[in-house]
C-alpha cells in the first residue's frame, strides 16, 4: 500500500509538465466564475435572444437573417445553441451559462498549450501565470459570464484552434487548406468578428510563408471573405455593414448613438474606436464605453496599467518572433473591425494576443533572467489583482439581479422596453427564479 502511494505521487508530479497545469486552470476558472451560474436571466439581451429562439421553429432560419436582435448581426452558432438550450432546459440560466464558462476555460487551455510550445514546457509556472492575466481580466470577464458574448467565445476559441496548428506545422510546409477554410467559416458563422480568422490565414501564408497570391490556398480564403460578404449583403442589403452603439468621442463627449454623428463626426469617432481598441490592450486607461477614466479607484489602475504594460515592455525585443508579429497582427485587425464601437468584450480576443506577444518573446527565454522574475512578478500581481477587483463586481451583479426580479414592477418595466422580448418567457422566468 504504501509502495502504491508513492508511485501515485510520483506520477502526479510528473503531471505538473503535462495535465497538472491544465487542470489547475480548470479549476481556478470554474471557482472563480462559477457564481455565474446562479445569475438570474434579467439580462436585456439575453432576454431579446431567448425569445427569438423560442419563436424560432426551425433553427437553420439563423442561417439566413438576424440573430435576433434586429442590429444586422448574423451569428447562427450562437443562436442555434441557444435554440437548443431553450428546448432542453427552458428558461434555466444554468446550463446556458456553463456552456459559456466551459468554453472560456477550453480556449484558456488551448492558449496555454499554445504558450508552452512557444516557450517551454519544463519552465510551464511562467505561462501558466500569463495563461491566468486571460483567464481573470477585464477584457474576458464578459465571455464567460454573460450568455450573449457566446459569439465572441466561438471565434476565439476557433482561433486558438488554428494558432495551435500553425504553430505545430512543421518549418517549410504550408498548412493543409482545408483545415484554414472549416476554422474560418465556423468563426463567421460565429459572429462578424471571425473575419480575424481568415484573413490572419491569409497573412501567415503570404507575409509569413510568402506564398505567391496565386497558390490555391490564397484564393481560397480569398474566396471565402467575398461570399461572407455577398452572403451579408443578401441578407442584409445596405445594412450588411451597420452597427451602431453608444460612446465617446476624444475620450470625453458622450454620444447615445455613433449612427447620428455627421461628416467629420463620425469619421473621428471611427478611427478613434480603432485606437483606443489597440491602445487599451496595452494601456488600459479607459472606462467600458471607451471614456478616459481610471479602473474604480487610483490604485486599480495604478495596478492595472502598470503591470499590463510592464508585462508588453518586457516582451518586446529588437527582433520580433513569427508569433509576436501573428499576435500583433492579430490586436490591430481586432482594432480595424471594431471600428464602430469600443467595449471591453471586444478585446477579449486582443487580451490572449498579448499574453501570447510575451511568452513568443525571445527576450525571456534565458534560464536565469532578470527579466523573466519581473515579467512573472508583475503577470502575478495583475492576476490576484484582477481576482479581487472583479470578484467583488460579480457578486454585486448575482445580488443586484436577484433584487430586480423581486420587484413587483419587473415585468412591465422590462416588456416596456422592446417589443421583441415575448412575455410568456419574462412569466417563466419570473414563476422559476422569484421567491
Amino acid at each position: 500500500m504504501k509502495n502504491s502511494l508513492s508511485r501515485l505521487m510520483e506520477k502526479i508530479d510528473g503531471w505538473k509538465e503535462g495535465a497538472f497545469p491544465f487542470f489547475l486552470l480548470a479549476i481556478i476558472g470554474y471557482a472563480f466564475y462559477n457564481v455565474a451560474l446562479r445569475f438570474v436571466p434579467v439580462d436585456f439581451d439575453d432576454l431579446v435572444l431567448l425569445s427569438s429562439a423560442k419563436a424560432t421553429a426551425n433553427p437553420l432560419d439563423f442561417f439566413a437573417g438576424d440573430w435576433g436582435f434586429g442590429n444586422y448581426g448574423y451569428r447562427p452558432l450562437h443562436s442555434l445553441s441557444l435554440w437548443l438550450s431553450y428546448r432542453v432546459f427552458g428558461v434555466s440560466s444554468g446550463p446556458a451559462q456553463l456552456l459559456n464558462l466551459f468554453l472560456h476555460i477550453a480556449i484558456i487551455m488551448l492558449l496555454y498549450a499554445l504558450l508552452v510550445k512557444l516557450y517551454s514546457s519544463r519552465n510551464w509556472i511562467l505561462t501558466f501565470m500569463l495563461s491566468c492575466v486571460a483567464l481573470i481580466s477585464l477584457y474576458t470577464v464578459s465571455g464567460p459570464t454573460w450568455v450573449s458574448d457566446r459569439p465572441t467565445l466561438f471565434v476565439t476559441f476557433f482561433l486558438m484552434i488554428l494558432l495551435n496548428y500553425l504553430a505545430r506545422v512543421p518549418e517549410g510546409k504550408l498548412p493543409k487548406v482545408w483545415v484554414l477554410l472549416l476554422l474560418s467559416f465556423l468563426a463567421l458563422m460565429s459572429k462578424e468578428s471571425g473575419l480575424i480568422l481568415p484573413l490572419i490565414a491569409l497573412y501567415y501564408l503570404v507575409v509569413e510563408l510568402r506564398t505567391r497570391l496565386t497558390h490555391p490556398a490564397v484564393l481560397s480564403l480569398v474566396i471565402m471573405l467575398g461570399a461572407y460578404g455577398l452572403l451579408r449583403f443578401v441578407i442584409f442589403g445596405s445594412n450588411a455593414a451597420t452597427y451602431t452603439e453608444a460612446g465617446y468621442l476624444f475620450g470625453r463627449t458622450y454620444y447615445e448613438n455613433l449612427g447620428t454623428l455627421q461628416g467629420g463626426m463620425r469619421i473621428a469617432a471611427y478611427a478613434e474606436n480603432v485606437v483606443k481598441n489597440i491602445l487599451a490592450v496595452f494601456l488600459p486607461i479607459f472606462d467600458g464605453q471607451g471614456k478616459l477614466s481610471m479602473i474604480g479607484t487610483k490604485m486599480n489602475s495604478l495596478v492595472v496599467v502598470s503591470c499590463t504594460l510592464l508585462i508588453f515592455v518586457l516582451s518586446w525585443g529588437k527582433k520580433l518572433t513569427r508569433f509576436q508579429r501573428i499576435s500583433l497582427v492579430i490586436i490591430l485587425l481586432n482594432g480595424l473591425i471594431h471600428f464602430q464601437l469600443f467595449r471591453y468584450r471586444t478585446l477579449y480576443i486582443p487580451q490572449m494576443a498579448l499574453v501570447i506577444f510575451a511568452a513568443a518573446s525571445d527576450q525571456i527565454k534565458e534560464k536565469a533572467s532578470a527579466r523573466k522574475a519581473l515579467l512573472f512578478l508583475a503577470a502575478a500581481l495583475l492576476v490576484f489583482w484582477n481576482m479581487k477587483m472583479i470578484g467583488e463586481n460579480l457578486d454585486l451583479e448575482m445580488f443586484n439581479r436577484m433584487a430586480k426580479i423581486r420587484e413587483a414592477s419587473f415585468e412591465q418595466d422590462i416588456l416596456a422596453t422592446s417589443n421583441r422580448i415575448d412575455p410568456d418567457i419574462v412569466k417563466q422566468i419570473i414563476l422559476k427564479y422569484r421567491h
